[in-house]
């Protein structure tokens, strides 16, 4: 779909209204759809409006859209989860903003368990499965039972007695670390491999026992993964990112991530979708918490650029039907939008065309989750306008504005068979003996049932004789025995791409020594993908002998993926003294281990405070509101062309000596690129009048005492390893050393200067946010 506000007005043509509203039984509301042409893409694409109030909603031509549950049922929810019987297992937030370490303190969220009793694909029923849980950030439901992130853990929930109520709650992990903004959790996400995955995002340090790989403390971002019993703990990305949020994984085992603060190297960038390779480090530039790690080829570049979209949760949907299958599917908090990223080949990586699969015109409008039901329809969270903690597009919470699920679903998709029409989790088939021919089943529900349940020793013999391809090796590839092993190395020779690859990924989880020679002769395979793949697995198996064949097939015209899996697997094996010392892998490698000699010094990376929490006077309140109120009665007339003239007047505005808006502009405030698709015209009109309201992340001024009890205060416009620059207003730039600083504290004051209501007239406070309102992304 092309979306109208996506796009300047010179690429769009209405072409034709096809039909007038429709109203359906559902009660709701189709209107006409309209026909977009871009002038770069080769055909028009049609959209369909859908209203359910108080949302507007655009979706593609083709497709439906209802609302399955909302309050009373669920009030706020953020993310969910199916059970193999269909339940839905959903985070409801209680609405309670406080920062993350206070919510540890007084949990106040819950668990619901919905229910759909008559099939209509409307949920009627829900319970409170488990109450007074933390701030809650991933729900994962597997064998049984729910697992749920909350900083700093992530908590196992029981329900013993069959009454759908938990009666056992365990940590499973403890990440041991919560920041202010409780970005140390997010998951846990279950893998096609079998492990659980989680994100760790900010700054604070953690510290942990890996399995079989180099441990040291780090304040670093991180995706981390682990067998389901809590074995095998190991790091699988490094980050200088704030929030690493959502996952997807392919029916291969390769990982998608999304998440915010991922480059700001250019206007309009921030938030993003990255390729999650083993070892890989990516953005943002934070050499601060970077240094101590792996650096193989520089931070690896990201799938996906979304500006400060805030993307959250993510999929890969498996049914056919639903004519999105193996796409990367995104929810955008920010920009109200569910996006779809059609996923290509593109060397060893892939690359994305992005289209909007939903969007609302509602600023209420925050969609966090998105998952796949087992007919093929997705189900969307929108957790209402609650959440604004860390978040300065939602800068006013509104807890009474609750939230709703919504079903997105394909008119008329192909009915495979009847079972899948009738039964599409295979509800009916008898689990207590779980048949192989149910890996080729066309529900993806069986066949991921199948995958769990056929992992045993006694199915060995009989899953190689199925001939479902990918299914049949994470089916053997969860069995811990000698057979099993013997045929995923079998199946690295196999004339399937998919099979191969899966293969790859498995040899390497299970480090299977074994597996030396033909991956040795898959580094040769002219498939890049392929010729990655090998060499991350040979470098977790740890054979000296494999270093001179990675560096022999390494060659300067490889893509960046390819090149850090040769150095990073080099590195893994770590013996290097007796080869070519002029390689660039060698001498990079050399620079790796030398760099882990060093270590992390805690002493040497001063924490930051966090501002203090000051009381308001209720006078400077009063004042504030009234005071805004008289202006946003001439927000109606601003006229965007003279907000433009008057943005770039640097004489009377000064507004692009500090920020940029595409192209034009200094980046020392806020990118305002795309700012109009994330805040409304009261948000706007608030900062320029008011900017101490809400300080946009990153852009809080820090408070310097050093350990000569000189105050520095400024902007971070820069870190080194052992240095901090701040900026003045005017640009003056002080460079303060990390073992010279006492305390450092964010500041309530922004830098940016107050009292514009006095400066400007009304009407031109009107016109720049009509400017600013008008730049989308």
């Amino acid at each position: 779909m092309v979306s109208l506000r996506r796009f300047p007005d010179r690429f769009v043509t209405w072409l034709y209204m096809l039909q007038f509203p429709k109203r359906f039984s559902t009660g709701v509301f189709l209107f006409p759809f309209f026909v977009f042409c871009n002038a770069n893409q080769s055909k028009c694409e049609e959209v369909t409006h859908v209203h359910l109030a108080p949302h507007h909603f655009t979706i593609p031509e083709g497709y439906e859209l209802t609302r399955v549950a909302g309050p009373p049922l669920v009030q706020r929810p953020i993310h969910m989860c199916f059970d193999v019987n269909g339940d839905l297992y959903v985070t409801d937030s209680s609405g309670n903003t406080d920062k993350a370490p206070v919510q540890r303190k007084n949990p106040q969220h819950r668990v619901l368990r919905l229910i759909d009793r008559d099939g209509d694909g409307i949920y009627d029923q829900s319970n409170v499965f488990a109450d007074e849980l933390p701030f809650p950030e991933g729900i994962l439901v597997h064998e049984g039972s729910v697992y749920v992130g909350a900083p700093p853990h992530i908590w196992k929930l029981r329900d013993t007695d069959g009454d759908h109520c938990v009666d056992e709650r365990t940590i499973w992990f403890d990440g041991g670390s919560i920041g202010g903004c409780g970005n140390d959790m997010h998951g846990p996400y279950l893998g096609v491999d079998g492990f659980f995955y989680w994100c760790k995002g900010a700054f604070e340090p953690q510290e942990h026992e890996l399995t079989n790989a180099r441990n040291h403390k780090s304040f670093a971002a991180h995706l981390y993964r682990a067998r389901p019993d809590g074995t095998q703990l190991e790091r699988v990305i490094t980050g200088g990112m704030n929030n690493p949020v959502g996952l997807a994984f392919n029916e291969t085992g390769e990982k998608f991530l999304s998440g915010t603060f991922f480059d700001l190297s250019m206007p309009g960038r921030r938030d993003g979708i990255l390729h999650a390779v083993y070892g890989g480090m990516y953005g943002r530039q934070n050499p601060r918490v970077l240094k101590p790690h792996p650096n193989t080829v520089g931070l690896l570049p990201i799938l996906s650029q979304l500006g400060p979209a805030a993307p959250s949760g993510m999929l890969i949907p498996r049914n056919t039907g639903s004519g999105i299958a193996n796409d990367l599917i995104c929810t955008e908090f920010n920009t109200r939008r569910v996006s779809r990223h059609r996923l290509s080949d593109t060397g060893s990586s892939y690359s994305v065309k992005t289209q909007s699969l939903l969007e609302s015109d509602h600023s209420d409008f925050h969609p966090t989750d998105v998952i796949e039901d087992a007919d093929g329809s997705l189900l969307i969270a929108d957790t209402g306008s609650w959440y604004m903690i860390c978040c300065p597009t939602s800068k006013i919470a509104k807890p009474n504005v609750l939230g709703s699920i919504y079903r997105i679903k394909k008119k008329d998709a192909p009915v495979q068979d009847d079972p899948a029409q009738d039964d599409p989790r295979g509800l009916k088939l008898d689990w207590s003996t779980p048949q192989v021919g149910w890996l080729n089943d066309k529900r993806p529900a069986v066949v991921k049932r199948a995958i769990d349940q056929l992992g045993t020793a006694s199915q060995i013999d009989a899953l190689l004789k199925s001939d479902s391809q990918v299914p049949k090796v994470w089916a053997i590839h969860r069995i811990d025995e000698p057979e099993a092993r013997r045929a995923i190395r079998d199946f690295l020779l196999s004339e399937s791409k998919p099979v191969q690859i899966a293969a790859i990924h498995s040899v390497a989880l299970w480090r299977d020594l074994i597996a030396f020679d033909p991956l040795i002769h898959l580094l040769s395979d002219t498939d890049p993908k392929i010729q990655r793949l090998a060499a991350m697995a040979l470098g977790r198996l740890g054979q000296p002998e494999a270093v001179k064949p990675l560096l022999d097939v390494y060659h300067d015209e490889m893509d960046a993926f390819q090149k850090h899996a040769i150095t990073y697997a080099v590195y893994e094996i770590a013996k290097i003294n007796h080869v070519q010392p002029s390689h660039p892998v060698v001498r990079q490698v050399r620079r790796i281990l030398k760099n882990d000699q060093q270590g992390l010094k805690s002493v040497d990376y001063p924490k930051i405070q966090p501002a203090k929490i000051e009381t308001v006077d209720p006078v400077v309140l009063a004042y504030q509101k009234r005071r805004l109120q008289e202006l946003t009665a001439f927000l109606a007339n601003g006229d965007e062309s003279r907000g433009k003239k008057l943005f770039d007047d640097q004489s009377k505005s000064k507004c692009v000596t500090c920020h940029l808006s595409g192209e034009v502009g200094t980046r020392l405030g806020p990118d305002l690129t795309g700012i109009g698709s994330i805040r409304s015209e009261r948000d706007l009109l608030e900062a320029i009048i008011f900017p101490d309201a809400s300080i946009v992340r990153y852009h809080e001024t820090i408070n310097v005492l050093t350990k000569n009890d000189d105050l520095i205060s400024g902007l971070l416009v820069k870190e080194t390893d052992n240095e901090m620059f701040l900026s003045s207003a005017e640009g003056a730039i002080e460079i303060v050393r990390f073992a010279d600083i006492r305390t450092a504290r964010y500041s309530n004051v922004s830098l940016m200067p107050k009292g514009f209501d006095q400066i400007f007239t009304p009407q031109e406070i009107a016109d720049l946010v009509a400017y600013l309102k008008s730049d989308k992304l």
